[in-house]
């Protein structure tokens, strides 16, 4: 993946942002990283303080570098529901001062977008023509941010790429309030008290390992299909029972899910298409359950 670049990357204090930064600069490129560590993953990173709402601070930096990498957002749903005005000032206002200091220095630029845009799959599996259903402040943000991409792709001949990704998981995920699924149900079971699932259960996820989905960003960098989202996962979803069921069973733990709430508006189903990125060539490599016993053995080392 080196480029022998200069390259910026938003979020980098964040969970994907720290594994993309590393594996840039562990490869020869010069990494610049930006944050306002509002969220971080907790490792040391040696990253500038900043934020992406910062116009000034952002045409200075990306009129120094080749390539941003832009993952910097308020990522949580369930936050999103509380700071709906913060959400949108980071997804959409940031995002916008990231392309037109793009267009303005004539920067590539790749942007993370989300699954989340899509809502409830209407199909056996989500293709890109799917109907964008955003449920939430978050996804709504990441859509809007999409548009202004496109936009910028189409009328302004900005190089954005745009990785629709599902469900990542790894080292160094949060597993407190505003944590995912995955490191919410190893920090319970390892201390021996049973997952908590919300409504049912039966809502189905497509995780994604965080080693494939730094190929994805290799892959969309790689890419000039510009201005056009492509889909990034396994092709694979599993259900959040399922999910809990076999994380129990890697513990070898004799306990059962209990179950509460339903979610404001909760996305039932996500399983990618990943035809165009496998046309890419994008290969997931990485089945649940060795993702799985991987994050748990690193868990393991770090409790």
């Amino acid at each position: 993946m080196k480029t022998n670049k200069n390259i910026l990357v938003t979020g980098a204090a964040g969970f994907i942002g720290y594994h993309l930064f590393n594996r840039l600069s562990q490869q020869g490129d010069n990494v610049i990283g930006l944050d306002n560590f509002d969220y971080p993953c907790g490792a040391e990173i040696d990253c500038m303080r900043g934020d992406v709402r910062d116009a000034t601070l952002i045409d200075k930096l990306i009129g120094e570098i080749d390539v941003v990498y832009h993952l910097a957002a308020q990522s949580d749903v369930n936050r999103s529901y509380i700071e709906p005005d913060l959400t949108f000032k980071v997804n959409v206002g940031g995002t916008e001062n990231v392309l037109k200091a793009c267009k303005k220095h004539k920067k590539r630029l790749i942007f993370a977008s989300s699954c989340e845009v899509y809502g409830t799959a209407q199909t056996k599996s989500i293709s890109e023509e799917h109907p964008l259903k955003p449920h939430s402040p978050y996804a709504v943000s990441k859509k809007q941010a999409e548009e202004i991409c496109i936009e910028y792709a189409t009328k302004y001949k900005v190089r954005v790429s745009i990785s629709r990704s599902f469900n990542i998981y790894g080292p160094l995920q949060r597993n407190d309030s505003y944590g995912a699924v995955i490191p919410v149900f190893v920090k319970r079971i390892s201390e021996g008290e049973p997952p908590e699932i919300s409504g049912n259960g039966t809502q189905t996820r497509d995780f994604m390992y965080i080693n494939d989905a730094l190929q994805a960003y290799e892959i969309m960098f790689k890419s000039d299909l510009y201005g056009k989202p492509i889909n990034f996962g396994t092709g694979k979803d599993v259900s959040i029972n399922s999910l809990a069921n076999l994380i129990i069973k890697l513990f070898d733990f004799d306990l059962r899910p209990v179950y509460e709430g339903s979610r404001p508006n909760e996305v039932m189903k996500l399983r990618a298409d990943i035809s165009k990125a496998r046309k890419l060539g994008f290969n997931p490599k990485i089945s649940l359950e060795d993702g799985l016993r991987s994050y748990i053995d690193w868990f393991k080392k770090e409790d």
